[in-house]
């Protein structure tokens, strides 16, 4: 791969192209679901695509193809060259990054050696199971096994080569439970690096369990309420606000804490860090999409925001270093993200935090299309229980919670010090009690 990629970039200086740089990803999944105790859904998948940046000018041209011939891969270089020519100039995005040694990362993990039968055997259970352990389920529409595996590939005009590799599981079910006029649904995912590292039993439990709970849940008395969102809740909701922290959407204006820097944004006893190679993470993220090694980065320390993520090009622009967050796909342009999200922990027991009445959030509904990350405003629908001391006391639906971001993490209470993590174990976060939210229901 390696000696494709320099080939192509030769090729790109002989074009035309003052630098260049290349994108491949690349994959292969097996999907699997099953509907009436038969296999529904087998899907077996293979992708790869070749995205190309060059520089002309100081102007960006880009193009992708999904074929590496040699006429495909001509025709991309061509046609990159020639959208170069028609791109504004750019003095901050270039392509600076050498390495002196190449950087290859392959799966510490064992593959998985299951058979085709093994996995279908488990898809079929992930419905059927869901049946036999309650007579009131009516349907089981979510569920599936994906086995998949991918690699990514960059390289630049100045020699920089990364290779990554990786492979997982992942399986989900669900169970749509009725009982008279009465209905209720949850869903529950897991994942893993070989079939026998899938839980069934969890994944089938806990959409079980609150599809149980939920059948004569009701709406809470409109009100503001003390709130603990389940980990998986919190890092959707951080996700749909990640652009506070994006320094490329600080450029293009949309970032509403473009000005902040160094200033209180949060609770002081709130710590965010953007750890890429945390310890309990699932995912290990170790460069960026410009060869850059990848570091732990303090996003807000003691409530004071510290750092926003960069690429290059956004480092140019603020006169600063990468920190390591470039992000580009094969047919998207230069941007930045982050990897796993870790919330420090505080000194309070979970028993601590939970002490009082509140509303423990499990399931959200629409915080994508209910969320303005300019304003900070959000509304969403919510599913959990009212809870005291610790005990579920009402199982909660049809309420829809509505704030303001920057409120939000600087009304919190206590904080835990166990850390717990979201289904993909990307986010890791003690209990944390957020104060004062409004709440419409009944």
């Amino acid at each position: 791969m390696k000696e494709q990629l320099e080939n192509i970039i030769k090729r790109a200086s002989i074009y035309g192209a003052d630098a260049c740089d290349l994108v491949i990803n690349a994959g292969e999944s097996l999907n699997l679901s099953a509907q009436g105790g038969k296999l529904e859904k087998y899907k077996l998948a293979k992708t790869s695509s070749l995205g190309i940046r060059v520089i002309k000018n100081n102007r960006i041209g880009l193009s992708y193809t999904e074929s590496m011939d040699d006429d495909a891969v001509n025709f991309a270089l061509k046609s990159s060259i020639e959208n170069a020519q028609f791109a504004d100039i750019n003095l901050h995005e270039t392509i600076n990054v050498k390495n002196s040694a190449d950087l290859v990362f392959k799966s510490i993990h064992p593959a998985d050696t299951s058979s085709i039968e093994e996995k279908i055997e488990f898809a079929l259970k992930l419905e059927n199971e869901v049946y036999k352990r309650d007579s009131r389920v009516k349907a089981v529409p979510y569920n599936g096994l994906s086995s998949s595996s991918s690699q990514s590939f960059y390289m630049n005009s100045l020699g920089t080569y990364t290779e990554d590799q990786d492979h997982y599981l992942s399986a989900y079910s669900s169970a749509l439970i009725q009982d008279g006029p009465l209905s209720s649904m949850h869903y529950a995912p897991i994942m893993g690096r070989k079939l026998s590292e899938l839980d069934l039993n969890e994944c089938i439990e806990e959409s079980l369990l609150h599809s149980r709970n939920w059948l004569e849940a009701k709406p809470v008395a409109t009100g503001k309420y003390d709130v603990l969102f389940s980990t998986e809740v919190l890092s959707e909701i951080l996700h749909a606000f990640s652009s506070c922290f994006s320094a490329k959407d600080a450029i293009d204006k949309i970032n509403p804490w473009e000005h902040n820097l160094g200033k209180k944004m949060a609770h002081e006893g709130l710590t965010l860090i953007d750890s890429p190679k945390f310890k309990d993470a699932f995912y290990k993220y170790n460069f960026d999409f410009e060869g850059v090694i990848k570091k732990d980065l303090t996003l807000i320390e003691n409530g004071v925001l510290k750092n926003f993520y960069h690429n290059t090009a956004t480092a140019s622009f603020y006169k600063t270093q990468s920190t390591g967050h470039a992000t580009r796909g094969t047919r998207s342009s230069l941007n930045v993200s982050g990897s796993n999200l870790v919330i420090s922990p505080g000194s309070m027991s979970d028993s601590d935090v939970q002490e009082g009445t509140y509303l423990e959030v499990i399931d959200v509904m629409g915080i994508g299309p209910g969320s303005d990350s300019i304003s900070g405003e959000f509304s969403f629908g919510a599913s959990g229980y009212l809870c005291k001391n610790g005990k579920r006391i009402q199982p909660v639906k049809g309420v829809t919670i509505a704030g303001n971001f920057n409120n939000l993490i600087n009304d919190i209470g206590p904080i835990g010090k166990t850390l717990h993590h979201n289904h993909s174990q990307t986010t890791f976060s003690p209990l944390i009690k957020f104060l004062n939210l409004s709440v419409a229901g009944s």
